[in-house]
């Protein structure tokens, strides 16, 4: 290093960064991608497992395995008061009519999404998770309470924990678009099944919605659940109903009219929840964007698809789709 001849000293240096000060920041795709795998592995699981008496049983502890334990993690190593920060707080009185809004939006939208892309044909499948476990009916109380705890209930609210809390929050910081976009994607890869992908992108957009309207995750679960529901209970009647409207016109004009008004009302009753909050000052609740030009916005959706653990998210998705296809 040459000297500095009027000072006899020699020239600054650039100062190096410890290795040990190093900090790897991870993306919430993280969490994702163990979802993605455990579910994957669930799959291979011998079908064996659950045929028998304890079927609830395991679908139950394999959904706790897929997506609270990911999540768990993940909150562990965020710090203390990390969950605090992720809404899980009851939606307000005034916030049910956007529920029902929301719920009858998701079911309408999906099923004329589903005739749009599988015809008719798909108004009579039946529910299932992840085209893994399929819903089962005896017909007794003891089979309903399961089917709602282990179809229904344990779905939304593990679901909405991962998407709709963790992703929701962690890319906040890019924009709440950035938000809605991406986990509304994730969330719809997650059922691995192609045809039904552009249901599960509006299910996962209304649902995010949902949540950033009633600053509520809990509000997400609940349409979640409801949406469930209808897939369990309502979902089989869907042909009959089509069978007594006669026509293929008449049932998707029915169809449309309870998406559009259930549509309106959800934007009508978003609205006031929000001027609500302007008029009484309320802060909001979620990370401000740090971005204000073009380019960051861009480069903030690329550094996302560009991570390594949403890189593999794809190639994991890809490998179930190819499973699935054999």
């Amino acid at each position: 290093m040459p000297q500095n001849k009027a000072q006899g000293a020699p020239a600054p240096k650039k100062a190096k960064t410890p290795k040990g000060d190093r900090t790897v920041v991870l993306q919430p795709t993280v969490v994702v991608l163990a979802t993605y795998i455990l579910l994957l592995l669930s799959k291979l699981i011998d079908i064996t497992l659950i045929n028998r008496e304890n079927e609830y049983f395991s679908v139950v502890v394999l959904q706790m395995m897929i997506f609270l334990l990911p999540a768990a993690v993940w909150c562990k190593f965020s710090g203390d008061g990390y969950v605090s920060r992720l809404r899980l707080r009851l939606p307000a009185v005034r916030s049910i009519p956007l529920l029902l809004a929301s719920a009858l939006l998701m079911i309408s939208g999906g099923l004329l999404i589903s005739v749009l892309f599988g015809g008719l044909e798909s108004l009579s499948s039946n529910f299932s998770l992840y085209d893994t476990f399929i819903s089962k009916d005896n017909g007794t109380v003891p089979a309903k309470l399961y089917l709602i705890l282990a179809y229904a209930a344990l779905p939304s609210i593990c679901e909405e924990f991962v998407f709709r809390g963790i992703v929701c929050h962690e890319y906040e910081r890019g924009g709440v678009l950035r938000s809605i976009v991406f986990s509304s994607l994730f969330f719809g890869m997650l059922h691995f099944n192609v045809q039904n992908l552009p249901v599960y992108l509006f299910a996962g957009a209304i649902l995010a919605l949902t949540l950033y309207s009633t600053r509520s995750l809990f509000a997400a679960m609940i349409v979640h659940f409801l949406y469930n529901l209808f897939g369990l209970f309502g979902q089989p009647y869907m042909s009959a109903l089509y069978n007594l409207t006669g026509s293929r016109s008449f049932f998707l004009f029915l169809v449309a009219v309870v998406f559009f008004i259930s549509g309106a009302v959800f934007c009508g009753v978003a609205s006031s929840l929000y001027k609500k909050y302007l008029y009484r000052g309320y802060a909001a609740l979620y990370r401000r964007p740090v971005l204000t030009e073009p380019y960051q916005i861009k480069a903030s959706y690329l550094e996302v698809v560009r991570a390594p653990s949403a890189i593999a998210c794809l190639a994991v998705y890809i490998i179930a789709l190819i499973i699935s296809w054999l």
